[in-house]
């Protein structure tokens, strides 16, 4: 690529994908991460630190207005377009190719089942195209996950865990800024399967890949039914979504694992899957608050946000998305015994013993 410099600012938000293809175009980078807890500082703070080394010239600038730049790195959402308008890069790192929702290979079913069936008979072996990271970070947790500690192989076993720091693979912290090319991932799962042996595990995290692409090409069908309070239900309800202070929050009577996962969320910026469905059957059957609400909470504390997927679990499990069964109930003290016998997390995130 010609260091043209036609355009003049870089704003990178929130996806930092193809900052490096990019940065010759520009005479100005900008690194403006949106966080709320120190947790999500340090972790963006990392990956500024990472992308300086490809890019010195990189700015850190948090709260830097989009209009002064020229192109925006950001989800290609409905309330992003809507706020950075013509300046939004669509590029998205995803499975297949995300320029437009034109270039999926089969329409889009209502449901990941057949949606599923349909991507696995179009996912090549390789993806020849897949980006190496260049975030040691990154590099680091691909090697110990897979080739030290070879733990793709039991991850249908422990995903369900709510603590400890080997339970799930964690690469969706990566994935979400595009630190790391999700077309790399699968090749490292499809190598260690030529390695070791496919199994259920390494066949259920293609599964969770492919749950991450669903969510993304079923939003370019439906768009803004996604931001609607009756989902893809009813008519559009874009009503004010009241957003809740961790004061108000950490007010309310609810279950001590509610609160044990507020702070978790709060301070670390990270719930485990099983975590976030039991919190929000919380959210929604014990307190009886708006999905929207809860997905909001969600945007502004994870560090693995992703708007499709967000966006698309809370619709999911409030029965106003794509599951036909309605809205999902949790027994939370059932789920407690079954995912955390011994009580860890309620200790350490509360203090409290599980009832």
């Amino acid at each position: 690529m010609t260091a043209s410099r036609t355009m003049k600012t870089l704003l990178i938000q929130n996806q930092f994908f193809l900052v490096p293809e990019l940065q010759h175009e520009f005479s100005r980078l900008i690194f403006s991460p949106q966080f709320h807890s120190e947790g999500q500082r340090q972790f963006f703070e990392r990956r500024f630190h990472e992308l300086q080394k490809w890019s010195p010239a990189l700015e850190w600038k948090p709260g830097t207005n989009p209009e002064e730049a020229d192109l925006v790195l950001a989800w290609d959402a409905f309330e992003e377009r809507r706020r950075f308008g013509s300046k939004i890069y669509g590029h998205q790192n995803r499975l297949f190719s995300a320029a437009d929702a034109s270039t999926l290979p089969f329409p889009v079913p209502e449901g990941f089942t057949p949606f599923r069936e349909k991507a696995e008979r179009q996912l090549p072996a390789l993806f020849p195209d897949a980006r190496l990271p260049i975030d040691t970070e990154v590099t680091q947790a691909l090697r110990s996950y897979f080739w030290d500690k070879k733990l793709a192989s039991t991850y249908f076993e422990t995903r369900n865990q709510l603590t400890g720091p080997d339970f799930s693979t964690k690469f969706s912290v990566y994935l979400s800024c595009g630190a790391l090319d999700v077309k790399h991932l699968y090749n490292e799962v499809r190598r260690f399967e030529e390695a070791f042996g496919a199994n259920k595990s390494t066949t259920w995290i293609i599964y969770e890949l492919l749950w991450r692409e669903y969510f993304y090409w079923h939003y370019q069908k439906h768009q803004s039914a996604y931001f609607s309070e009756n989902g893809l239900k009813g008519p559009k309800d874009f009503s004010p979504v009241k957003a809740y202070s961790l004061t108000e929050l950490r007010e309310l009577k609810a279950h001590p694992f509610f609160h044990a996962a507020l702070q978790e969320l709060t301070t670390t910026g990270f719930l485990s899957n099983r975590a976030r469905q039991m919190f929000a059957s919380v959210w929604l059957n014990d307190l009886g608050l708006s999905w929207r609400s809860g997905a909001r909470l969600f945007e502004e504390h994870l560090i693995d946000y992703d708007v499709y997927s967000n966006f698309g679990n809370w619709m999911y499990l409030a029965g106003v998305g794509v599951d036909p069964r309605g809205k999902r109930y949790f027994d939370i003290d059932k789920q407690l015994r079954t995912y955390d016998p011994e009580g860890r997390y309620l200790r350490a995130f509360t203090g409290e013993i599980s009832p």
